[in-house]
């Protein structure tokens, strides 16, 4: 499968609960939207559709390389440090840019999706809520 940023072909990071595939050119992780939701729940949080954050209909993000439809950027965290993946409105897939060029393994892979997705679901590191 080819990076839906950079087309250039991604590798497995296998475990033996899911695959990841990453991209050695730009660091993007892919990850089918079943297992990602496998490692949130294992975390603590809540489902992807549960986490919120904003779609974002002026940005061109790619095409999924599994169904070949157009990505939307989703939008999250606060104004000070937003954070966004891409995701296929069709199969679910996200994609995760250039922050994980470190995970070298599925495990710290995982470790640093789940981190990645606590900085989007939790805006305010205060616990004020964050005003768009």
């Amino acid at each position: 499968m080819n990076c839906p940023s950079c087309d250039v072909e991604m590798v497995d990071l296998e475990s033996p609960d899911e695959t990841l595939r990453k991209c050695g050119e730009c660091g993007g992780l892919w990850v089918d939207v079943s297992d990602l939701n496998r490692m949130l729940l294992h975390a603590g949080l809540p489902g992807l559709e549960t986490l919120g954050g904003r779609v974002n209909p002026d940005e061109m993000c790619g095409q999924c390389p599994e169904c070949l439809v157009d990505l939307v950027r989703v939008e999250g965290g606060d104004r000070k440090h937003p954070v966004e993946y891409d995701t296929c409105e069709s199969c679910g897939g996200v994609l995760l840019e250039s922050e994980f060029k470190d995970a070298t393994d599925a495990v710290s892979a995982k470790k640093e999706i789940v981190a990645f997705f606590k900085r989007f679901s939790n805006p305010s590191p205060k616990g004020k809520a964050a005003q768009f």
